[in-house]
């Protein structure tokens, strides 16, 4: 997958996750995706530091605030200030107003659909669009929404996001795919009956590996642990994982990692 330069608007294009022990934390992801983590960005970012691969940012790590530890998405938008002002207006609740980012890293801001998840906004800046590098072993590969009320969300982030959503088959629940100008950019999954009723609507991203099998036994050999064990789907084979602090990701050995008709 060639070097990221721009993202269209709605897509997912920013991953990070908070810690309680950003050194420890940061450790286990650059041993079971061959990251590299940067030093510190200093007070002015708050402890924030990137993930690298190959010397391109793959995702970010920061110190926990007052939620328990976790993965956050970000959407790729032009204007942080104007999908912002609209968040209220759909349903949602606007948690953090858009600010911008040190060393011209863009604009963010961070909202609560209205089944409850938390979601962020990037407008891009001269030094930092979102992830360089995606779509291959070891970096971002797909965003997933889990929630309860499908239609509630769907609806949300259709009209925020000016996204579509259609059903990725004709069962009586299927996957969705959201797609931006048609092109597939993320999915929501029902947390039906078989998930436990304690699960809140979540963004969870999904990242690539060359052995979804190897990976589950480097992540239970490091600290964390696995969630669900490795399972086939159409798309190739996944897990989903937890790392040493309890935050929550999935990976996936995917069948088409070089289709890029995700991402742009």
């Amino acid at each position: 997958m060639p070097k990221m330069t721009s993202y269209r608007q709605g897509v997912p294009s920013w991953v990070d996750v908070s810690s309680p022990d950003v050194e420890k934390t940061g450790g286990f992801y650059c041993g079971l995706f061959g990251w590299e983590l940067t030093p510190d960005m200093g007070p002015e970012a708050g402890g924030y530091r990137l993930f690298l691969k190959g010397g391109e940012s793959v995702a970010g790590i920061g110190p926990l605030g007052d939620g328990p530890p976790a993965w956050s998405t970000y959407f790729h938008v032009d204007d942080a200030d104007e999908v912002a002002g609209r968040i209220g207006q759909l349903g949602g609740t606007l948690v953090v107003p858009p600010m911008d980012l040190p060393n011209e890293s863009g604009r963010i801001a961070f909202g609560i659909d209205p089944c409850g998840g938390f979601f962020g906004l990037h407008q891009a800046g001269a030094n930092h669009i979102g992830a360089a590098i995606v779509n291959e072993p070891g970096s971002l590969a797909w965003n997933e929404l889990n929630v309860r009320d499908v239609d509630t969300d769907v609806a949300f982030y259709n009209e925020l996001l000016g996204a579509t959503t259609d059903p990725m088959d004709d069962s009586p629940d299927p996957y969705r795919l959201v797609k931006i100008d048609g092109r597939p950019v993320a999915g929501v999954r029902h947390l039906d009956e078989q998930f436990p009723s304690d699960i809140p609507t979540n963004w969870m991203p999904y990242f690539a590996v060359d052995d979804a099998d190897a990976s589950c036994r480097a992540a239970s050999g490091s600290g964390g642990g696995v969630i669900m064990a490795p399972f086939q789907t159409p798309v190739g084979e996944m897990a989903v994982l937890h790392d040493p602090t309890g935050a929550v990701f999935a990976i996936g050995a995917f069948s088409m990692i070089d289709d890029p008709n995700n991402w742009g």
